[in-house]
């Protein structure tokens, strides 16, 4: 069993800008899409990342699995840091951190079969012998709930959730440490995300997989998450365990998230919600990035820019705000 007190991934300083539409020719703006981005994640872990589009989300993903190169700041597995080598040396680390990427469709070779599509990398990367692949592909297909028959088959004759399956199937053939989900199941129908969400807990619980599920659905990122980061404009404004974000949000941004939610408690549904008016901007500012929105924002969120601290008390629980919510605001 994986020890879920030993970081298996380290995200340290993680900084990425690209040119932003505005500015003139002699002076362009950046955009900042992750801005000092730090988390550890243990091994047998899921640690869930959410926020509104364009958060940075994706682009968190993108850098650990050196898919883009961070302006600075590190990504480290195992202890080994993966941003800074080059290509040759990295692929032979490539098994050990795999990705599921939204769109099943695309992320899949229509011109090959299930079969090839699972066979392929673990050949390559010398997983199993080419006598054992077949028995391989018949474990991964029955460990997703598919049939063995489906091997044979190809992308396009699957339903989306279907393909999904296959998608996770293929990430968990070459047996990687980490898992990285980049939204996997926001473009399923409800009932099919709920099956996709069930089949990753239960392989969570049997495998032992350490994964990082990206999401802007809060309740599916709570149902798969031990502990959630909450991204805005590139930043983490609050994190801690699943449920205390839930119970006690403390960062307004989180808080408005929450409240955005539909509420099947017909009891529940006349309460004080907090609202946002606004959109964000992303270019690189002073002070608190989500002042413009914030309800409570004070003349020194302009100035102060806020780090991560631990609320009442909580050294697990931080959120990065200059004022915290009123108690009787919170329990609204």
């Amino acid at each position: 069993m994986a020890d879920m007190n030993k970081p298996l991934l380290e995200v340290r300083g993680l900084r990425k800008t690209y040119p932003a539409s505005t500015g003139s020719f002699f002076r362009r703006d950046r955009f900042a899409a992750v801005e000092d981005v730090s988390f550890t994640v243990n091994a047998g872990e899921t640690f869930g990342i959410v926020g509104e589009s364009g958060c940075g989300k994706s682009t968190v993903a993108r850098l650990i699995m050196a898919l883009e190169a961070p302006d600075s700041g590190e990504v480290l597995l195992d202890g080994q840091r993966l941003d800074n080598l080059s290509e040759s040396r990295r692929i032979p680390l490539r098994p050990r951190f795999q990705m599921v990427f939204q769109d099943s469709g695309s992320s899949l070779n229509p011109r090959k079969t299930v079969s090839d599509i699972l066979r392929e990398p673990m050949l390559h990367h010398h997983v199993v012998s080419r006598k054992d692949a077949d028995r391989r592909v018949d474990e991964l297909l029955s460990l997703v709930g598919l049939p063995a028959a489906a091997k044979t088959r190809y992308p396009h004759e699957f339903s989306g959730g279907q393909r999904q399956r296959i998608c996770i199937a293929r990430a968990l053939s070459l047996n990687p440490r980490l898992v990285i989900l980049d939204e996997p199941v926001s473009a399923l129908d409800v009932s099919v995300q709920a099956q996709i969400l069930n089949l990753l807990r239960d392989l969570q619980k049997e495998l032992g997989l350490t994964c990082v599920f990206i999401g802007h659905g809060l309740g599916a990122v709570r149902y798969v998450s031990h502990r959630i980061a909450v991204m805005y404009m590139g930043r983490i404004v609050e994190t801690g365990d699943a449920e205390n974000i839930f119970s006690r949000p403390a960062h307004p941004y989180t808080r408005a998230l929450l409240d955005a939610a539909p509420v099947a408690d017909p009891d529940r549904r006349g309460r004080k919600r907090l609202t946002l008016e606004g959109e964000a901007h992303g270019l690189l500012t002073d002070g608190c990035p989500f002042r413009d929105r914030c309800p409570y924002a004070e003349e020194a969120c302009a100035s102060l820019a806020p780090v991560l601290s631990p609320v009442e008390g909580d050294e697990k629980h931080l959120s990065a705000c200059c004022r915290a919510l009123q108690q009787e605001e919170k329990s609204c």
